[in-house]
């Protein structure tokens, strides 16, 4: 109905997670009622250093554009002119739908805010049906800003008038049904509990099923050569099921990338569950360490990995660990308290290093904020000898945040007054300078000026005050006086 124009709104958001069938039903649709397609295709982009590279040596004809740029130029051309292309035929635009795919990728509010409003105005101002499809994330990964902010833009979209369609995961048994489908038309001897395994590990996605069945089918001996080679017979026999499903070969293969929410990930870290006793068993050529250097084997993954799973950003994990790992400890654990407390001051170095010098050279603030993250997860983990009993915390915001933002704002606030008292000149003295000189001077003389305005209104009120005062001297002694 929406794409044969029976309903009010030309713009249509279609949201789910990825490969669940979102751009090959609009496609199937098209096709089945005789549309055609306009998709939005992103240009090949010139990377940054290419482009400082031909600017560098004077080769000109190759100028630098951003995608989002590129994409509010096409946007606006579609509001103004419509879809014209010699390739439709002349066909009305009632039989052209517009389907875009692939928004841009913006850095920060600034570009959000630009991507935001150019979406808006193509929601409220074209007349060719225009089909929206973003990807839907779901809460993976809470710290990061740009899954908030697609759940903005959809709630913005929706506001200008856009219909929204949600496409749910397939379930595993549709996908089941569909390799086997496609095993019976291919020909392929696939066993039955192999396709459950795939189904299960594709998470809802068909095409990363697919996919996995056509790797399986290339070489479908891989989950015997995995699973002998991964077979550790050091773990405790209980565990040794789990830990074979879990390291069989096949899951960890052809499953989807696991990703942790912030929290999660804080959780782990922060409760820092290990092993009851030393099972691995050790090398006779291994390190030995003094026992107050040692530590049992933990019960999760490597730091490292549960940080790239749960996409942490070094900063707010560091501050979120400062805010909430005594609440972990032993109440008697000094020690323990004051190694992560050099451990989590050594990471804070990290992420003060190089600041505001070398912020442009990426690769070097990537190394320093991944060995900053590595260096506060590691000294929690290390440090924390002697953990709380186990119970149900509470994770607290950093109260170092709200502190920043106070700093922040009064910071703007001291360089408007001065911006304000210089008449226009940024030429009078430092931030530092006002806030520990100008400012306790002006409340100083703003107190006197209020003060002396009083003074002459309740002169009669003070001195009758004054002398109900001395009655009441008067009348104590010196053992009615009270020792604080």
């Amino acid at each position: 109905m929406y794409l044969q124009g029976d309903i009010g709104s030309s713009v249509l958001i279609i949201t789910g997670q990825a490969g669940v069938g979102k751009s090959a039903t609009v496609h199937a649709v098209a096709s089945q009622i005789g549309t055609q397609l306009c998709e939005w295709n992103a240009p090949t982009p010139t990377i940054w250093q290419e482009h400082v590279h031909n600017s560098s040596a004077g080769i000109s004809g190759i100028n630098y554009t951003s995608k989002l740029d590129e994409f509010e130029n096409f946007v606006e051309r579609v509001r103004k002119y419509g879809l014209i292309s010699s390739s439709f035929n002349g066909n009305s635009k009632s039989s052209i739908i517009l389907v875009i795919d692939d928004l841009p990728v913006t850095n920060g509010r600034a570009a959000f805010e630009r991507l935001k409003t150019c979406l808006v105005l193509l929601v409220r101002s074209t007349r060719v049906p225009t089909a929206i499809l973003i990807t839907d994330y779901g809460n993976a990964d809470s710290s990061d800003p740009n899954a908030r902010w697609l759940e903005e833009l959809q709630l913005s979209l929706e506001s200008a008038g856009a219909s929204k369609v949600l496409f749910n995961p397939i379930t595993n048994n549709s996908i089941k049904k569909t390799l086997s489908r496609i095993c019976r038309q291919e020909q392929c001897n696939v066993a039955a509990e192999e396709i459950d395994l795939i189904a299960k590990a594709s998470g809802g996605d068909i095409r990363h099923a697919i996919t996995s069945l056509q790797l399986f089918c290339l070489k479908p001996d891989v989950e015997l050569d995995l699973s002998s080679s991964n077979s550790t017979p050091s773990y405790p026999k209980e565990n040794a099921n789990e830990l074979t499903a879990f390291n069989g070969g096949f899951s960890s293969q052809y499953g989807r990338d696991e990703t942790l929410t912030l929290f999660h990930a804080l959780g782990k870290f922060l409760h820092n569950k290990r092993d009851k006793e030393n099972v691995v068993a050790l090398d006779q050529n291994a390190f030995c360490v003094r026992e107050k250097f040692s530590r049992l084997p933990f019960k999760m993954d490597s730091p490292e990995k549960i940080l790239c799973q749960a996409h942490g950003q070094s900063r707010p994990i560091t501050d979120f660990l400062h805010e909430n790992v005594l609440d972990f400890l032993c109440d008697e654990a000094m020690d323990d308290a004051w190694a992560v407390a050099s451990y989590l001051g050594d990471a804070d170095l990290l992420l003060a290093s190089f600041r505001g010098m070398l912020t442009r050279h990426s690769e070097t603030e990537n190394v320093l904020q991944s060995a900053a993250a590595s260096v506060a997860v590691r000294g929690v983990l290390y440090g924390n000898f002697h953990p709380s009993p186990s119970r149900w915390h509470a994770i607290r915001k950093p109260n170092l945040w709200q502190i920043e933002r106070s700093l922040s704002h009064n910071q703007n606030e001291m360089l408007r007054q001065r911006f304000m008292a210089g008449s226009g000149s940024s030429s009078l003295s430092e931030v530092s300078v006002i806030a520990t000189e100008y400012i306790p001077v002006l409340k100083w003389l703003g107190y006197r000026t209020s003060s002396g305005l009083e003074t002459h209104d309740s002169e009669d009120d003070s001195s009758q005050t004054m002398s109900m005062i001395d009655e009441q001297e008067s009348k104590i002694s010196d053992d009615d006086i009270e020792d604080w």
